[in-house]
């Protein structure tokens, strides 16, 4: 649609010699990289959206896996009621109120911030909360889900633990889409060249980014989504640039 309203514009100022020109930055959008999977032919059955929030990432993704089903994984209880609006209009979503980790028989510790957004384990700044934990490899067997899968990350530094609890489903994942940062943003938090190596050793190359951020305080580079699939995909069969 976007790509076709700007093609509409270029047509009605042609006379004037003027012209849209589309933004590089365009391809690191969170949809043109996900359109990417698609145009790789990249088997997917079902999505797994763990720090889910409100939902909104799964409704886009919906876009392009519109037979896939969906699980969301959001700890805050804040979010349920948007979360079940999504789950009443749409037969393929499905949703679990709770920490995606390594254990299904304890509760964790969630700093909740007071936007909602920033909550993590392992944070500050925030409230803290006692919230229940399960393994994607549990919630997987209860929802009944079905792979080839594809794992969204937005999960602040607490990325490890939700790995070692996804072992089973590991196995049959082609994509993860995981949000990694440049700085270490709790004890427990990696920054994204050391994720990079420790998703190469479970299987995992990165093929792809989306959405790099500077932070607001000094114009660091900050985060980044990026993109993995398995090493064994034909994407990395070619070496050259065009």
């Amino acid at each position: 649609m976007k790509r076709t309203i700007l093609r509409i514009v270029d047509s009605l100022l042609r006379p004037l010699r003027v012209k849209i020109v589309r933004s590089a930055q365009d391809d690191f959008e969170m949809s043109a990289a996900i359109q990417r999977i698609r145009d790789h032919n990249i088997a997917i059955e079902s999505v797994i959206d763990i720090g889910a929030s409100d939902g909104t990432w799964s409704v886009g993704a919906m876009k392009f896996f519109p037979d896939a089903s969906f699980v969301a994984i959001e700890p805050l209880r804040e979010r349920e009621l948007a979360l079940e609006y999504l789950k009443r209009k749409n037969m393929n979503f499905d949703y679990v109120l709770c920490v995606a980790g390594d254990s299904n028989t304890n509760e964790v510790m969630l700093n909740v911030s007071d936007d909602l957004d920033g909550s993590t384990v392992d944070g500050t700044g925030g409230n803290l909360r006692l919230v229940p934990a399960k393994t994607i490899d549990v919630i997987v067997s209860e929802k009944q889900m079905e792979g080839p899968f594809l794992l969204k990350f937005d999960t602040h530094g607490y990325e490890l633990p939700i790995l070692v609890g996804a072992r089973e489903t590991l196995e049959n994942t082609n994509v993860i889409i995981m949000e990694v940062y440049n700085f270490k943003i709790t004890d427990h938090a990696i920054r994204f060249h050391e994720m990079c190596s420790h998703m190469e050793k479970l299987g995992f190359r990165c093929y792809d980014i989306a959405g790099p951020l500077l932070r607001a305080y000094d114009k660091s580079f900050w985060q980044m989504d990026i993109f993995f699939c398995r090493d064994d995909s034909d994407i990395f069969s070619y070496s050259r640039y065009r």
